[in-house]
Formats: C-alpha cells, sequence, structure tokens
C-alpha cells in the first residue's frame, strides 16, 4: 500500500534503467523501511537564522538561477518530476546557447538542485530535488514557496545584472511575507541588510549601481543608507495569486469536461485512456464509472487549494475521493475540506517515508 505514493517508484518508472537517479531508486525499493518500520522521538535544538532555517545551498549563477525558476513552469508532477524536456527551449526562453544550458543543468545537478538523465539528443527527464517537501507546513519542515506568473518570470529573465536578479528576488519574497497578505507594495531596506544576503564584494556602491536601472518590476528609490522599493501593482503578490488561483479554475473545470466525455467510451470497455488512469485503476471492478459533478464555489475553491499544494496533488486526491465516494454514491458534504484532508495525509506519509 505504501508504494502508490512512493517517490522512488515514480523515479523507476519514469528514468532510464542505465542512468544513476534509476539506480539509486531501485537500490532504496530493495532496501525499503516500510518493511519493517520503527518510530522514535528526537528531540534537536534549532538556532533560527537563515541558513538553518532555508538549508543552504551554493549560490548560483545569473542563468543558473534564472533556469531553476523556468523549470518550475513546465508542469512537474507531485514529486517534482518532468518528462520530455526539450533543452532548447530552455536556450530561447533564457536567450542563450544550447551549450550554456547543458553547463548550467550540471551546475544544478552538481549542487543537488535537481537530477536529469539524458534520453536523446536534445531530450531529458528531470525531478526538482525536494519538490515534494515545497507544501509541507512549517512544523514538518517546509519552507514555502513563492507564486509566480510567466508575465513576472519574463520581467524576471530580462534582469542582466546577478546582484540587481538576487535582491529583486529577495524582495518578491519579502513582499510576500504571510502577514503582509500580499497586499503591501512598499519596502524600506537599509544597505547592512542588503549586504547581508549578497557575496562579500558586493559593496554599498555595486549595490546601488545594480538597483538604479530603469525596471518594469520595482521603482527604486536609492539613499545615502537606504533603499526603497515599490513594486508594480499587477506583480503584487495577491495579484499573481489570483491570476493562478483563475489558471487553476479554468484548468480544473477543463477537466471535468473532458473527464466526463470519457465515461460513455470506458463503460462501454472499448478505451481506457491513461491519463486518467488513476481514476479507472480499481482494485475492486465496478459495474459502471460515474460522472463527476463539482460546482462554481468548489472549484474556485480547488483552485486555491492548488495554489497552496500544486494542481496535481489536488487532481490525485480527487482520483482517491473518486475511487473512495463518487462511484459508491457516497455523499460528499465538503469537497475542499476532504481534498485537503487528503493532500495532508499523502504530504505527511511522503515525509515520514523521507
Amino acid at each position: 500500500s505504501e508504494c502508490s505514493n512512493c517517490k522512488y517508484k515514480a523515479l523507476i518508472q519514469n528514468f532510464d534503467q542505465n542512468s544513476d537517479i534509476y539506480k539509486n531508486a531501485a537500490s532504496m525499493c530493495s532496501n525499503c523501511p516500510h518493511k519493517m518500520f520503527t518510530q522514535k522521538t528526537v528531540i534537536k535544538k534549532i538556532y533560527h537564522n537563515e541558513r538553518n532555517r532555508y538549508g543552504y545551498r551554493p549560490m548560483l549563477k545569473n542563468n543558473a538561477l534564472k533556469l531553476l525558476l523556468l523549470l518550475h513552469f513546465f508542469h512537474p508532477d507531485r514529486f517534482g518530476i518532468m518528462k520530455n524536456l526539450d533543452v532548447r527551449t530552455f536556450a530561447e526562453k533564457l536567450h542563450c546557447n544550447i551549450k550554456t544550458i547543458w553547463n548550467n543543468l550540471e551546475i544544478l545537478k552538481r549542487f543537488t538542485y535537481i537530477s536529469y538523465s539524458k534520453t536523446d539528443t536534445y531530450t531529458i527527464t528531470l525531478i526538482l530535488n525536494d519538490y515534494e517537501n515545497y507544501y509541507l507546513p512549517a512544523n514538518k519542515n517546509g519552507r514555502g514557496f513563492l507564486v509566480l506568473s510567466k508575465d513576472l518570470m519574463d520581467k524576471i529573465i530580462e534582469v542582466d545584472s546577478l546582484v540587481t536578479l538576487r535582491i529583486f528576488l529577495r524582495e518578491l519574497i519579502s513582499l510576500d511575507e504571510p502577514a503582509l497578505k500580499g497586499i503591501v507594495s512598499i519596502d524600506h531596506k537599509t544597505i547592512k541588510e542588503i549586504r547581508h544576503m549578497l557575496p562579500s564584494y558586493c559593496k554599498p556602491c555595486i549595490i546601488k549601481k545594480s538597483v538604479v536601472k530603469p525596471s518594469e518590476i520595482f521603482d527604486v528609490t536609492v539613499n545615502d543608507k537606504s533603499i526603497t522599493f515599490e513594486i508594480n501593482t499587477k506583480y503584487l503578490a495577491k495579484t499573481q495569486k489570483q491570476l493562478l488561483e483563475n489558471e487553476y479554475f479554468n484548468s480544473f473545470r477543463d477537466f471535468v469536461y473532458d473527464f466526463n466525455s470519457y465515461i460513455p467510451e470506458v463503460n462501454n470497455q472499448r478505451i481506457l485512456p491513461d491519463k486518467y488512469r488513476e481514476f479507472f485503476d480499481l482494485e475492486i471492478p465496478v459495474k459502471d464509472f460515474k460522472l463527476i459533478s463539482i460546482s462554481k464555489i468548489n472549484l474556485e475553491d480547488l483552485a486555491t487549494i492548488a495554489v497552496h499544494y500544486s494542481y496535481d496533488l489536488v487532481i490525485n486526491a480527487l482520483s482517491a475521493i473518486y475511487k473512495q465516494y463518487t462511484l459508491y454514491d457516497k455523499h460528499i458534504n465538503n469537497l475542499p475540506g476532504l481534498v485537503t484532508s487528503f493532500i495532508r495525509a499523502e504530504l505527511n506519509t511522503s515525509s515520514q517515508a523521507a
């Protein structure tokens, strides 16, 4: 039963047998801890500076940092796996040559941000390491995430200076703090505060020079000892999340229409669509599969949940609910609440397995 939500099973199914990723996953599978599960309480003191709060990996250069951000726009599944990625697309998006992309993929792999396997001349299968931990709550070592629209990502790619890029990303994160509720548009930082998050070579003159160039993301005012950042209102965290919610709402609505269009074919035993196999893969056969019906209000709530947990996790929860409730005509009082419960249970299981 543990295999259905196992990251290593997904790696084995998606990566080539000759790749190191496949071999490591196969090794983990053969020594699965669920064969003999023990539990103990460990008490650990944690001093909350930035490094042990968020973890630490070596700083990335300009193209590597942009590539890491860009990878998240290629629809990773709930384990962070993406198949058939064309590196030429990355080169086109980042306005660089293919050799630069290969070099930066190696850098990201060496610094353990990703793992990937080449499947063709220009095609790779890739996993974002620790992706499943993005959506964990803080008490389970979740580190949070930043919501970016495609438009904002395009503006980030246009930033030439690495120092400017690092400062702007930090400001986007600062303005997305939960306490600010995504509606605060102005932030003040002292030069000293900014220097703490940059390499030692970034003297005050370098910092000031890097942020005075006009940008569509921030309006910047530089003073002797401080800098004021005012974000373009269309890139406010609340606005970005609303755009993503609208996108997910349309995706879930289209999913319902598309899924229901297959039901007559499936019930007539003519096809079994691969893309919805998790809905039709049953231990106990049923006579007829049911249509899915989700109200507009529930679609809106599911879109909000997807912003926090990802589209893929919501679909996975819906598949479990379909097999346990919908097929047996069990009444559901609160679909969004039930979806959230399934997701949290899955994330908790994944956390224990890791």
